[in-house]
């Protein structure tokens, strides 16, 4: 009895430091799974599937101009266009030269935009709006939220159980871009714009339940309107909710279908 006491004595306390190392250990490896399990996520969604059907070249343009994405922007399509000769010009002398090679590369960019295909275009902002968490991921058929980064950031969320997060949220007041899935209808065409909505779920009458409603600049539409219902994705933005219309109102940036 004694030398079992004596090795206690002795041994117990690494014992116990041992068992809590482990124990860290194993939480550790947890949490950077759950990590890379949500990276590769992030990663898959950013596969653009389906036609390019528009693209607003302005808003493309306005992304670029922003302090937060030029940099990244300019990166990669100078990566895609100077393959063995450099691509965004510069020019200017002393004080002038910065604000030079800025007009210069603005101008570029907006060549672009408007020479490139549209898959190339969004593929490129897709994946800068990505590296910044940027983008939630909605599929309004199943009523369904993605979770990756941005929705993490956007919901104030950390690592923990799933009982401690808020599972639901309202779309409006989302300040990330929103990647929307689903099914969608022209509501009205002229020869300036184009309305589309898509409604949540799949109800049996599209117009009786809550939509989301995207305007586009018709001139900005790369393919025919389908007459009926077709499946399609949107990278935009939130803008506000219609009470009247019962209307939640995405500024669309691109369309694929």
């Amino acid at each position: 009895m004694a030398a079992d006491n004596l090795w206690w004595d002795v041994w117990g306390m690494w014992l116990a430091v041992w068992v809590l190392t482990l124990v860290a250990f194993v939480v550790a490896i947890v949490i950077l799974v759950k990590h890379w399990r949500r990276t590769r996520s992030d990663g898959d969604q950013g596969m653009i599937r389906g036609i390019g059907f528009y693209l607003h070249s302005k808003s493309v343009m306005g992304l670029y101009q922003l302090h937060r994405y030029n940099e990244a922007l300019e990166q990669e399509v100078e990566k895609r266009r100077s393959r063995g000769w450099r691509f965004w010009g510069s020019g200017g002398f002393g004080l002038l030269r910065g604000e030079s090679e800025r007009t210069d590369t603005n101008e570029e960019f907006r060549r672009y935009i408007h020479k490139a295909e549209p898959i190339t275009v969004i593929g490129i902002v897709m994946k800068v709006l990505e590296k910044h968490h940027d983008i939630i991921y909605v599929d309004l058929s199943e009523q369904e939220l993605v979770h990756n980064r941005a929705l993490v950031k956007e919901l104030g969320w950390s690592d923990g159980a799933e009982s401690t997060r808020q599972l639901k949220t309202r779309l409006r007041g989302v300040e990330a871009f929103v990647s929307v899935k689903g099914l969608f209808r022209k509501r009205s065409q002229s020869d300036g714009e184009t309305v589309f909505v898509a409604p949540y779920g799949n109800p049996d009458d599209p117009e009786k339940s809550r939509r989301i409603r995207f305007t586009c600049v018709t001139g900005d539409l790369r393919d025919t309107v389908p007459a009926g219902a077709f499946r399609a994705r949107c990278l935009g933005k939130v803008e506000d909710w219609d009470p009247e219309s019962g209307e939640l109102v995405v500024h669309p940036i691109a369309i694929f279908k």
